[in-house]
């Protein structure tokens, strides 16, 4: 019989709760055997504060220092506190692109979001979770960050 292994994306925007769901989806991938990876869209209009061409290019690799550092701290902390290898890549662009490209590209079988707090006066956002819904036809797991699924653990 053929080992099958899942492919399970978590797309994350690096935030607090980017640790929770890297918990859950470990624990997932210990329970179906699956392969994680992780990945991380930002988008340049964030970085630039300046009209300047050179200080907008020192912005980006600037940023593209601190968040390449920080995914392979994330990275490396699980793999060491789970035995669990991740696969991270991250990239600059149009968000919603990014994703869909990642995506095509990948064709993972689970992908894993973070929940977004609610807030009464956020009429105008991404809506990557109904993005994503829209574009994967496979399974999305939403996970919350005050109830993570522990790794180890029933």
């Amino acid at each position: 019989m053929k080992n099958i292994r899942y492919k399970i994306l978590v797309l994350s925007d690096l935030k607090k709760s980017t640790a929770t769901m890297l918990k859950s989806t470990v624990s997932l991938a210990k329970i179906i055997d699956g392969d994680i990876s992780l990945f991380h869209v930002k988008n340049p209009s964030d970085l630039v504060k300046k009209e300047s061409q050179l200080s907008a290019i020192r912005s980006m690799n600037q940023e593209h220092t601190a968040v390449n550092k920080k995914i392979q701290k994330l990275a490396t902390s699980f793999s060491k506190e789970y035995g669990t290898e991740m696969n991270c890549t991250f990239t600059f662009g149009h968000v919603k692109n990014e994703i869909e490209a990642h995506i095509k590209q990948e064709q993972p079988d689970i992908i894993i979001l973070g929940k977004k707090k609610s807030n009464a006066f956020d009429f105008i956002g991404d809506n990557i979770t109904q993005f994503v819904l829209k574009k994967h036809s496979g399974v999305v797991i939403i996970v919350d960050e005050k109830n993570a699924i522990k790794p180890g653990e029933d």
